[in-house]
């Protein structure tokens, strides 16, 4: 109760609060709006858009790994009964070598993953054919690691930079989901 009765500290929350209302105003202006809530006038909203859809199997170990990720982002509930939406993912790797020792003894790597998909509109799941692209893109993303001596921790430092990879890419491709069903929602 002391804090307050000091003209200083009320001028310096007075300031804050109008410095809120102030950005509060400006960011309505500019046309920012939050991706996740329902817009009047729209059937669904971005989450269950995502709900909806039915991702397919992805080649490799890896792209398990992803389609797990995948799931957990976007399909809360498990599997669509009757999907909407379709999509496929492919991806490629590869790993540069970086810090290298006089003793050319490679000592830091990065890892970069590249995830192309494919968003297309269900038109007969049972039979496996879908149509009508929606929208592709290419996400990409690089991760670095330390080389240590032993074999065995330099797998393990591999292999942990193919999680992060992994859980970057799928974040990346929900957020670029949602932006496609925000924008292109009636």
């Amino acid at each position: 109760m002391l804090l307050f009765k000091h003209p200083h500290i009320r001028a310096g929350k007075l300031s804050v609060v109008v410095l809120a209302l102030v950005l509060n105003t400006l960011l309505g202006a500019c046309g920012f709006s939050p991706l996740y809530v329902q817009r009047s006038g729209t059937d669904f909203t971005v989450e269950q858009h995502l709900a909806l859809i039915s991702i397919q199997q992805i080649k490799d170990r890896i792209g398990q790994q992803l389609r797990n990720n995948l799931l957990v982002r976007l399909n809360l509930k498990g599997q669509p009964a009757s999907p909407l939406y379709i999509l496929n993912v492919t991806l490629s790797e590869s790993n540069t070598n970086l810090g290298v020792k006089k003793s050319a003894v490679v000592t830091r790597g990065n890892l970069r993953l590249s995830a192309l998909y494919t968003l297309s509109r269900a038109t007969n799941v049972s039979s496996g054919i879908n149509a009508d692209v929606l929208t592709t893109a290419t996400v990409t993303t690089i991760s670095s690691y330390d080389i240590p001596r032993a074999q065995y921790t330099a797998l393990g430092a591999l292999k942990d930079a193919r999680a992060r990879a992994v859980k970057e890419i799928a974040d990346d491709m929900k957020t670029r989901l949602g932006v496609y069903f925000r924008q292109n929602s009636q």
